[in-house]
C-alpha cells in the first residue's frame, strides 16, 4: 500500500497544476516579473509591472523562466519547477532518512509525510521562494551528511554550492541555516571536524557564489537596494508581536495529516535516546529556535525544517514503541480531518459524491493504522484541489479582464489605469504595465471600481475580488458569502 500512495503523490502534484489563475498578490510578482525577464533578456534585475523589485534574489525568477521556456508563458510554466522541486525535496528527504536509519520504509514514510503535509504541498503548487529555498537547504544538508560519512571533498563542494543556490533564492539565510545546523551537529558529535580548513575555504567560495547578486545590486542601485535588503533581512528580526511559541502552535495545522504526532516523536527521540536521529533533531531545533526568536513570524519561514519533522515522525510511527498511544492519536487525527472534510463538503455545497472518500482512511486504519493519515491527507488534497478550488475559479475574473484589455488594444498603444483597487495579477494577464495611484489621462483604458471614476461610459463590467487571495481560507469564505467582491468597469477615456 505504501508504494501505491507514493506513486499517487506525483499525480496529486501535477494534475490541475495550471488550471488555476495566478494567485494575487504573492504569485503575481513572480509571474509578471519573469515574463518581463524572458521578453527583455535581462535576467539580473526583476521588474514587476515595470517597477524594479529587489525584495528577493533572482533564483525563483530563473526557475519560473525554465518553466516558461518549456511550457510557454502560462500558469503551467509558472508552477512547473516548483511542483518538481517539491517532489525532489521529498526524494532527498527519503534518501536522508534511509541514510541515517538504514531503513528503506522509514524513507518512504518520510517522503509521504513531507509531500502530503498541508503547508509544503500548498507551497509546491504556486510560484514563491519557499519550496526552492527548502529544496536547496535540504540538498545542501544531504550532500554534507554523505560527504562527511564518505569523506568526499567533491560532495562537500556541492553541498556548499547548493547553499549558494539557496542564497540566490532568499539571501544570507541560505547559508546561515545549513551552516548553523552542521556546526551544532558537529559541535556535539565531532568537534574536531570543525577545525578542518576545507570548511572555511568552501565557505568563502559559497559566499562569493551566493551573494554576488546582492553585491552587484548594492553597487548599481545603492541606497535603494540597501533599504529593501535591510527590511527583508533585518527589520523582521525585531519588528513584530507574535509569541515565541507561534510556530509550535502552527505546526498542528501546517504539518497535517501527521501534525501533532511529531510532538510524540520528539519525546520518543529524547526519552529513548535515539542517537541516529541526532541530525534531524538538531535540524529541527535550529530552524524552529532561530525563527522563534525572530519577532515577525510567518508560517512558511520554518518550511526548511519540515524534512526533519518528517524523518523523526516516520521513525516514531514505524517503531514498536508506544503503540496504543499512536493508535489513539492517529484515530483522533483521522476524526478531525474527516470532520473538516464533511464540513467543507456541506459548507461549500460540493457534490455529495465527495462524502464517499471520508470512510477510506478509517478502512485503511484497520489494516495499517500508520498509513491511514497519509490517505486522509490525500483525500483532503483531492477535495481542496478538485473541489473547492475548482469551484472558486469560476469567481476569479482577472484573467478575463486581462484578455479583454489585450483585445481592446492588441498593440499596447494605450496606457492602462486601474482606479479604486489594484489587482496584482492584471499586469501578467494584460501583458503590459498597469498604472495605479494616478489620475487617468485622456486616450487611455481605465479599469475602475464602481463609484471611483465617472468620466467615461463603461464598455464591460466584472465582479472582482478585492481581498488577498493568499489568505486562502478567508478567500473561500468570502466567495461563499459573496463578500469583498466589487463591481469593476472598463472604459475608453
Amino acid at each position: 500500500m505504501v508504494y501505491l500512495l507514493v506513486a499517487l503523490v506525483p499525480l496529486l502534484y501535477l494534475l490541475n497544476l495550471g488550471y488555476f489563475q495566478v494567485w494575487s498578490p504573492n504569485e503575481a510578482f513572480y509571474a509578471d516579473a519573469t515574463r518581463a525577464m524572458v521578453q527583455s533578456g535581462n535576467f539580473i534585475d526583476p521588474y514587476y509591472n515595470g517597477e524594479l523589485r529587489l525584495n528577493k534574489p533572482p533564483m525563483t525568477y530563473w526557475l519560473v523562466a525554465i518553466g516558461y521556456y518549456l511550457l510557454s508563458i502560462n500558469e503551467w510554466g509558472l508552477r512547473l519547477m516548483h511542483a518538481l522541486l517539491g517532489l525532489m525535496t521529498g526524494i532527498i528527504t527519503f534518501l536522508i532518512a534511509k541514510e541515517i536509519t538504514g531503513n528503506y520504509k522509514i524513507g518512504l514514510f518520510s517522503f509521504l509525510m513531507l509531500t502530503l503535509s498541508v503547508q509544503f504541498f500548498a507551497n509546491s503548487q504556486y510560484a514563491s521562494p519557499e519550496v526552492p529555498f527548502t529544496f536547496f537547504i535540504t540538498l545542501s544538508l544531504y550532500l554534507w551528511f554523505i560527504s562527511y560519512k564518505r569523506k568526499s571533498l567533491l560532495l562537500l563542494f556541492f553541498a556548499f554550492l547548493s547553499s549558494s543556490c539557496a542564497m540566490l533564492v532568499k539571501g544570507p539565510a541560505g547559508f546561515l541555516l545549513p551552516a548553523g545546523i552542521v556546526f551544532l551537529y558537529l559541535l556535539f558529535t565531532d568537534p574536531k571536524e570543525l577545525l578542518k580548513l576545507k570548511y572555511y575555504i568552501f565557505t568563502a567560495i559559497s559566499l562569493v557564489l551566493g551573494l554576488w547578486w546582492h553585491v552587484y545590486e548594492l553597487l548599481t542601485k545603492g541606497h535603494t537596494f540597501w533599504e529593501v535588503f535591510y527590511r527583508e533581512n533585518f527589520k523582521r528580526v525585531y519588528d513584530g508581536k507574535d509569541p515565541f511559541y507561534f510556530y509550535l502552535l502552527d505546526l498542528n495545522v501546517s504539518f497535517l495529516p501527521y501534525s501533532f504526532l511529531f510532538f510524540f516523536a520528539f519525546l520518543w527521540v529524547v526519552l529513548k535516546i535515539k542517537r541516529e536521529y541526532a541530525f534531524p533533531m538538531v535540524w529541527f531545533l535550529f530552524v524552529y529556535g532561530i525563527f522563534s526568536l525572530v519577532a515577525q513570524k510567518i508560517p512558511v519561514y520554518v518550511l526548511p525544517a519540515f524534512p526533519a519533522l518528517a524523518i523523526m515522525t516516520s521513525g516514531f510511527i514505524l517503531s514498536q514503541d508506544w503503540e496504543r498511544l499512536k493508535r489513539y492519536a492517529i484515530l483522533l487525527l483521522l476524526s478531525l480531518i474527516s470532520i473538516a472534510l464533511a464540513v467543507g463538503i456541506f459548507l461549500f455545497s460540493l457534490p455529495f459524491a465527495f462524502l464517499l472518500i471520508i470512510p477510506l482512511p478509517f478502512l485503511l486504519f484497520l489494516k495499517d493504522h500508520r498509513l491511514s493519515p497519509a490517505l486522509a491527507g490525500m483525500m483532503f488534497i483531492v477535495l481542496l484541489k478538485f473541489g473547492l478550488l475548482t469551484d472558486l475559479e469560476e469567481k476569479r475574473k482577472v484573467k478575463e479582464l486581462g484578455e479583454f484589455i489585450k483585445k481592446l488594444d492588441p498593440k499596447s498603444a494605450m496606457p492602462v489605469y486601474e482606479v479604486g483597487h489594484f489587482h496584482h495579477s492584471l499586469p501578467f494577464y494584460a501583458e503590459r504595465k498597469i498604472i495605479r495611484d494616478k489620475e487617468p489621462q485622456k486616450g487611455s483604458i481605465v479599469v475602475y471600481k464602481s463609484g471611483t471614476f465617472e468620466k467615461c461610459n463603461p464598455i464591460k463590467s466584472l465582479r472582482l475580488y478585492t481581498g488577498s487571495e493568499s489568505r486562502l481560507f478567508k478567500f473561500l469564505m468570502d466567495a461563499r458569502k459573496n463578500k469583498n467582491f466589487e463591481e469593476f468597469f472598463v472604459c475608453l477615456y
